[in-house]
């Protein structure tokens, strides 16, 4: 038996030699291959082979030592597997003579799950299923799933948004206390909440959107002052009818938005709510808040106050029939006098805004949009380009002042608020592409990428010059994801010192809070918004997004499927493997390789091009394509060039 001064130098001895070696921890990371990595917690990505790869699961938190391999390469050796996030997914079950599997579809793995006989929930080959893990691959690099529900196949109607549901684990329905709650709110409450708010049901307010829109979240009206003019943009006020920390609202947080798959809505709140009670419907009074604002001659607004209000919609307009009245000046005889010299009005204040925008912050070109329209079986019959009219600007541009002055309002508040930031260039590729605009713009000033004020320069400099606009696309391509955060901050991309969104409260749960903490504001409470919430929305609402893409993807790539047609496209995006591209005539996208492309090419990362002796590829490029294949397991497209 050993001694216990023996047994304390074996365990220094132990954690002497652990602590010699280059242990890390970090988070696995697949790739479209056996192999994958590990991003450890200092931002490197390190080397993770087959073998290793194969003891885990994209996303699992682990420890690795960094040792050289035989061709003296860095690469990560698993020490231990600190947690695993992957509890179930979604995937195609196959059988393998009397074995079956589950081809899991997640992001980066390259495996199936064994499916243990008692297991498999009568699934017959190539259903689509949600899985559970019963059996980590860490200790034997075997993994093992059970099934617990079959969603269907295929071939089903509608599996492309019930398995994109599934897949993203969205809520689709409302529990019984959560309908219990909406269906105890009545249209008689509004009566009793107007007290003690304006009462603007005189003024011919009216909603400009889709025809078929039923969650109509806000409502216009303009007038002309002495000088300039006033706008009032009501927004709904859901907050006035649901009561705070009750189980719809933390439904809705959860939900994060309203979810708009191809033919199919998922609503953030439940009917009753989002598309009558709450929704500025014409002819009924509604509870809203109302920015008013003075917008001076050039656009400026002068100042503004928000309201508590009870408003009427005296008349729901469709973009269609707005844009045809403002752009081709036809008759609007449903409509009052007031409403059309309103609409004339909101029409200027738009165009003012917009100049004003232009000259002092940034307006993004537009981009071709496009929208798909299914047949009776849920697929593509046809995909068409978004057409954009006065009236869709008139929206905007009203909006985006509403969201301007609830920005300011909070941030004078010195209460935490939901604030869209965007801080421009990424930060991996700031220092390269200040470099290259020092070599290549005479007139740049080093850093201008850093600072909002230089940044808005810059932009507005080479979007006004031909010759300069390949500059502009490489800072398009190299910017940062938008944000939230509690506090104000520059918004690059818009070239405004704070933003946030605050006009669609019946859609998007943040816009909801904010309503919350404006409440909070005007009573003098404490803040309504934390740190906790603001993780929340931003995970669940890349959630939602991830699954409306998901399905039209799979629905492009069925569209595509049995086209042979040579297709018209731009370069969207360069690689070092090599492009994506958009297909000029439906905005879909898919990739073309450079490995099936005759010669070696070489790729610049800081002008984002690819070259050989005969020929270059670079950003906005127009080329000619054809269909190559479909990773449908992937849902990834693949182009050749013709």
């Amino acid at each position: 038996m050993l001694k216990l001064d023996s047994l304390n130098q074996l365990k220094q001895l132990k954690q002497d030699i652990k602590a010699s070696r280059n242990l890390c921890i970090g988070t696995v990371k697949g790739s479209a291959y056996k192999f994958g990595f590990v991003t450890l917690d200092t931002n490197r990505d390190v080397y993770l082979p087959p073998d290793e790869m194969e003891r885990v699961l994209p996303g699992d938190r682990v420890e690795v030592e960094v040792i050289k391999d035989a061709k003296n390469k860095k690469v990560a050796k698993l020490e231990r597997l600190i947690e695993s996030n992957t509890q179930f997914f979604c995937g195609k079950y196959i059988e393998k003579g009397k074995a079956a599997f589950v081809e899991p579809d997640i992001q980066g793995m390259c495996r199936w799950f064994f499916i243990p006989p008692q297991k498999r929930k009568k699934a017959k080959a190539k259903d689509l299923v949600v899985c559970k893990v019963t059996q980590h691959p860490f200790k034997s690099g075997k993994a093992q799933a059970s099934i617990v529900e079959l969603i269907g196949t295929d071939q089903d109607i509608g599996i492309e948004s019930l398995y994109a549901s599934k897949k993203h684990r969205l809520e689709t329905s409302w529990s019984k206390i959560e309908q219990e709650q909406a269906d105890a709110i009545s249209e008689e409450q509004i009566a009793g909440l107007s007290e003690g708010r304006k009462n603007y049901c005189e003024l011919p307010f009216v909603t400009i959107d889709s025809s078929s829109t039923k969650d109509i979240d806000d409502a216009l009206y303009a007038e002309k002052a002495e000088q300039g003019w006033y706008i009032y943009i009501a927004i709904a006020d859901p907050c006035a009818m649901i009561d705070a920390g009750s189980a719809i609202e933390k439904s809705l947080i959860k939900r994060a938005s309203s979810v708009y798959f191809p033919g199919q809505t998922i609503a953030m709140l439940p009917e009753k709510l989002g598309s009558d009670i709450c929704s500025l419907v014409e002819g009924k009074p509604r509870l809203a808040k109302v920015v008013k604002a003075t917008v001076s001659e050039t656009g400026d607004i002068e100042s503004y106050e928000l309201e508590q209000a009870l408003i009427q919609s005296h008349k729901k307009l469709s973009y269609e029939v707005v844009g045809s009245f403002i752009d081709q000046g036809e008759a609007l005889d449903e409509c009052s006098s007031d409403i059309q010299e309103s609409l004339k009005h909101l029409k200027t204040i738009a165009d003012k805004r917009s100049e004003f925008r232009n000259k002092h912050n940034l307006i993004q070109k537009d981009r071709q949009e496009f929208y798909l329209e299914l047949n009776d079986q849920g697929k593509i019959a046809e995909i068409k380009q978004k057409v954009f009219s006065s009236a869709h600007r008139i929206v905007e541009e009203a909006m985006v002042a509403a969201n301007c002055c609830i920005a300011e309002l909070i941030s004078k508040s010195k209460l935490p608020g939901i604030y869209i930031s965007h801080k421009g260039i990424r930060a991996d590729r700031l220092e390269s592409l200040d470099k290259v605009l020092q070599e290549n713009i005479p007139e740049y000033k080093e850093d201008s990428l850093a600072s909002l004020d230089s940044f808005v320069e810059l932009s507005k400099q080479l979007s006004s010059n031909d010759e300069l606009t390949r500059y502009q696309l490489l800072i398009s391509r190299q910017l940062e994801k938008s944000q939230l955060s509690l506090e104000p901050a520059p918004h690059f991309g818009m070239g405004l010192q704070q933003y946030c969104n605050f006009t669609s409260p019946l859609r998007k749960a943040s816009d909801f809070l904010v309503h919350r903490q404006l409440d909070a504001i005007a009573a003098n409470n404490e803040s309504y918004i934390n740190e906790a919430q603001i993780e929340a929305l931003s995970e669940n609402s890349s959630k939602a997004k991830s699954a409306v893409y998901d399905v039209e993807q799979w629905l492009k790539c069925q569209y595509l499927a049995k086209n042979k047609q040579t297709l018209n496209a731009t370069i969207h995006r360069v690689f070092s493997s090599g492009f994506q591209v958009r297909l000029a005539e439906t905005g879909i996208e898919g990739f073309v390789s450079t490995k099936e492309m005759e010669g070696k090419y070489s790729f610049n990362q800081d002008l984002l091009c690819i070259t050989n002796k005969e020929q270059s590829f670079q950003l906005d490029q127009a080329v000619q394509v054809k269909l190559k294949q479909i990773d449908w397991s992937r849902k990834q497209i693949q182009f050749e060039l013709v």
